[in-house]
This record gives C-alpha cells, structure tokens and sequence, in this order.
C-alpha cells in the first residue's frame, strides 16, 4: 500500500509530456533571423515563432497581449503606455553561449523596455531598411527620421520605467497594435548586437530571442529547426517540441507530403495539387496572386506611353481581370482601364512609332509554361488588330531561369505573378512604388497616390490607384490566383490568419 501511494504521489508530480516535432515545407531558404530587416514569407514565419512581441496574433488575426501585460491609451488616442512582464530573459543556445565565450564577453539577458524600444527605433532608422517600416510610420516623427531629416531623438517612443514603454503617435491609429505584433517590432539586446559586429541574426550563434522557440540548426540551403525554449515563461503554452523547415520549391512533391503526412504544413499554388487531396488536409485558401503582363521600364522605348498604351489596347482576350487588385478587395466596375479597340491600338502605334522614330519593333514576351498559350494569344492579337510592322515573340523559361531573368532585368515584357503575402488590397499596390519592383516602375505621382492610400485606406483610394496604373499602361491584370495554406490530416493546433508569415506552431500538435 505504501508503495502504491508513492507511486501515486510520484506519477502526479509527473511533468507534462513535450509533443511531437513538426515540420513545414517552405518555398525559400531566409537570408537572415533578424526581426528588423527580414523581409521574406519564411524569415517572417520563423520571427513570429522564435520571438514574443508585445502582441501576438489570435486565431483570428486580432492582436492579444503577449510581451505587454497591460496597456493604456490616453483620451486623444495619442499616447499609449505599456507595461511589459516582468523577469522575462533572452534564450541563450549553446551557440550563442560559444559565441560570447570567443569574445570574452557577458550579457544581462533579462528584457526590459528599452529592448522593445531599441527594436523599434532601429525598424524606424533609414539605415536599417525595414521591409514594413510603414506600419510604424503613424509614430510622432517616425517618416522625418526615417528619410533621415531629424535624428532618432525625436521619435515618440519613450521608456518611462525597466517596464514601462510610452509609444506617442502623430494621429490617432487603428493598426499599430498590429503593427506591435510584427517582426520589426520585436525586441533586440543593444549590447547583444553591438557584439555581433554587423552580423546580428546572420546564424544561430548571432541571434538571442525571447519566444516559445529558439532558433536551434541552420543546414545550407537545406533547413532550419527551430526548438522548445524549455525556459520560456510567456503568455502562452509552448506544445511542439520542434519545428522543421524543409526546403521545397516543387508545389506537386509538397501537397504529396502533405498527403502522407512527411509534412504538417506546406503552402501551394498548383490547382491540381490542390484539387488531388481534396478534404484530406485542412485548408484555407488566400488570394494573393494576381498574373499580369508587366513591362520592363529599363527598356527606353517602353518608356512611351504610346507604345504600351497601343500594345494593350491591341490585346482582345475576353477573360481578363478587370482589376489589378483580385476583385473582392475592392469595388467592382470602379476602376477605369484601357479597353480593347483594334483601331485605336493601331493609331496609338503610329503615334508611337513617330516619337520613337522607329519605323518596325520587335517586342518578345517572357513567361513561364504554365502561361505560354496566354502569351502567344497575345501576340496573334496584336497581329490581327494593330496593322504595323511589329513583331511579337514569346520565350518560355522554366521557374528557375524565368526567375532569374525577372531579377537581372532580362526581358522585355512579362507574365508576372504579382504576389502578396497578406489579404490587403494595399500590399498589391504597394509593389509598384519607386524600388519596390522587379520591372523598375517609378512614378512620383503614383507614389503620392500610394502614400495617400497608405495613410486612410478606402475602396475609393484602392480603385483610383488601380485607375492609375491601368490608365497609363503599366500593367494589364490578367487572372487571379490563390495560394493554399494546407494542414495535414492528424495535424492541429497550427493557426495562419490572413498573411502568408503570420503562421504560428506554439499551439501544434498530432
């Protein structure tokens, strides 16, 4: 009996089993883990896992107190005070602690508000390049330091106590405890990345965090594993024991893994991948791509807008997009664009020809397969309805030498999947501002057009910007597509709300 009672007493004092690894398919290996300038999906999905911001994200986007145990707002929605937990500490993995034993050096790793502030002020400084640093800009002076006319000093982020941080805004915002639950937002250790010397989040031993996991393996171009930080003491239960990240970039292999459950997570595009598995996975669909024929602004002769205003025109495909911007995010028939008119294209060529003092032209269109009769369709148009001596070609290249040839400048024009990771119609339109594309748009009236929308986002706004591009033959939207978030059966927990990078595993299990 004695023995039966301690048994009992032994196995209550038990402590709680760790679940089962996990693991994700991703597209791309990150170039770097620092929360301030990473800019991809995948960089961004590791950040919102290894790191606690002030807020985190619910299973329905809405952001929670994480890192902020408390917050307050003042009456004129102006100043917001945090108080952040308390006797919280940066993970330090061995690599880090082999790392700071090579250089002789110690940090006091607990995190306080001036790791919060540090962490946005170097999201805010033009030097650092913040990929989101807009979602920061309603901040008091955030956009005069950003373009460097007045120092950081300035900015309204405030620490008022070891807890307590006082951010102040220009005006009242609705996004930025969104913007709190973010990447740039997260904490950085100044003493910790002054160490790494221009190296900080670049590996494993160069990165310290503060979230549910810890970035534990890196494999080259293979991998990277993130691991339960067994000293974690945050908002929220911690169930993974770890995540895998699998390099794979072919979208058929991935939905099949998902099928046989090698994988837990994948994101794919493939339509017949995705109509193959049916309801064996969980799914949530976003539409976040849109295909369009794109020119390449580096050409001078493409620079006339007689030209590109002619080529569109002389194009008659009967099921093309109306809008740049998938048609759900915005108002349908609200955006003007230029229609098919053989006569037109053909007079608006001539035009074109005069100015370019050119007298025949010769213009190739690049595409991947999947694209190639949309691409030939395009030029039997122009063919049938323009009537001058212009020649159109199509060149077919595989994903990988397609992608190469976009990010070298080496076409002409272009099938493009203008793609996004979020559902905000503004993302879509963010990409044709000055040294945000691959096809080197730039316009400051657009950017103008842009800023404004950036500022107070309204379906009038979004359809006057897709009026704009559309109106001046930048783009010429063709089909939507939807990228699907798919969780493997036996799988759960894994919640992805509304962006491809705000992915979260601490709740995962099978």
């Amino acid at each position: 009996m004695a023995f039966v009672l301690i048994s009992t007493c032994f196995s209550g004092c038990k402590k709680e089993e760790t679940g089962e690894a996990l693991a994700c398919a991703i597209s791309q290996m990150p170039s770097t883990f620092d929360p301030q300038i990473v800019s991809t999906t995948v960089e961004k999905m590791i950040s919102v896992n290894i790191f606690d911001g002030l807020f985190k994200l619910d299973e329905n986007g809405e952001p929670q107190k994480c890192a902020a145990v408390d917050y307050s707002v003042s009456a004129d929605g102006l100043v917001y005070t945090f108080q952040l937990q308390k006797d919280t500490y940066y993970y330090l993995s061995s690599a880090v602690k082999n790392f700071l034993e090579d250089k002789n050096a110690t940090i006091e790793a607990k995190i306080t508000a001036e790791d919060f502030a540090f962490g946005i002020i170097r999201s805010i400084l033009p030097e650092t390049n913040s990929e989101d640093f807009e979602l920061l800009s309603a901040i008091k002076n955030a956009n005069a330091v950003h373009n460097g006319t007045t120092g950081a000093d300035s900015l309204g982020v405030r620490v008022t106590g070891e807890y307590t941080l006082e951010i102040t805004l220009e005006k009242p915002s609705d996004d930025l405890l969104y913007a709190l639950s973010q990447p740039m937002s997260f904490p950085c250790d100044k003493e910790f990345f002054e160490l790494t010397g221009g190296r900080y989040g670049l590996a494993a031993k160069y990165i310290i965090t503060n979230g549910g996991f810890y970035l534990s393996n890196v494999s080259e171009d293979k991998s990277v594993r993130i691991a339960m930080n067994s000293e974690y003491k945050g908002s929220h239960k911690v169930i993974p024991s770890a995540v895998g990240f699998y390099l794979n970039t072919d979208s058929v292999n991935v939905a099949d893994k998902l099928d046989k459950g090698d994988y837990d997570v994948g994101f794919f595009t493939d339509e017949d991948a995705i109509d193959e598995l049916g309801r064996r996975v969980q799914k949530n669909v976003l539409t976040n791509i849109s295909c369009s024929l794109i020119f390449n602004m580096k050409k001078e002769h493409l620079q006339n807008l007689s030209l590109r205003t002619g080529l569109i025109s002389g194009i008659n495909l009967e099921e093309t997009m109306q809008t740049l911007v998938p048609s759900y995010f915005g108002v349908d028939g609200a955006v003007e664009r230029i229609s098919f008119n053989a006569d037109n294209a053909h007079n608006t060529m001539i035009k074109a020809f005069e100015e370019l003092k050119i007298k025949n032209l010769s213009v190739d269109i690049l595409c991947t397969e999947k694209y190639e009769k949309v691409a030939k369709d395009i030029v039997n148009s122009w063919q049938s309805s323009i009537g001058v001596e212009l020649n159109g070609t199509v060149t077919v290249a595989d994903e990988k030498d397609f992608n190469k040839k976009i990010n070298s400048g080496e076409f002409e024009l272009t099938i493009y999947p203008i793609t996004v990771d979020s559902d905000k119609a503004s993302d879509f339109l963010k990409i044709f501002t000055t040294g945000e594309n691959v096809f080197s748009y730039s316009s400051d009236e657009y950017n103008r057009i842009w800023n404004d929308l950036n500022n107070n986002p309204t379906n009038d706004k979004i359809n006057y910007a897709q009026s704009y591009l559309l109106k001046n033959a930048v783009v010429l939207p063709l089909a939507s597509e939807d990228t699907v978030f798919a969780i493997a059966k036996g799988t759960s927990g894994i919640y992805f709300c509304g962006n491809r990078a705000n992915v979260y595993f601490y709740k995962g299990q099978k």
